[in-house]
């Protein structure tokens, strides 16, 4: 197996299952396992104003911007 492997995810949640990649790949032989994400999902609602649509298409919001 590879010395190092980086796992790729487009969102992490609560984390289980890159925990269970890299416990299965570190078990396997690897000696270093990271893990690189484009976003994180946090906890809470969403801020109502992140969709001024009547339809269920989200609208583009970024924390900070001003209230459409």
């Amino acid at each position: 197996p590879p010395r190092r492997v980086l796992l790729v995810d487009d969102v992490l949640t609560t984390g289980a299952t890159a925990t269970e990649c890299a416990r299965t790949l570190l078990g396997g032989g690897v000696e270093l396992v990271s893990l690189l994400t484009a976003a994180r999902a946090v906890a809470g609602g969403v801020p109502a104003r992140c969709y001024p649509r009547s339809d269920p298409r989200p609208g583009l919001w970024l924390p900070g911007d001003v209230p459409r």
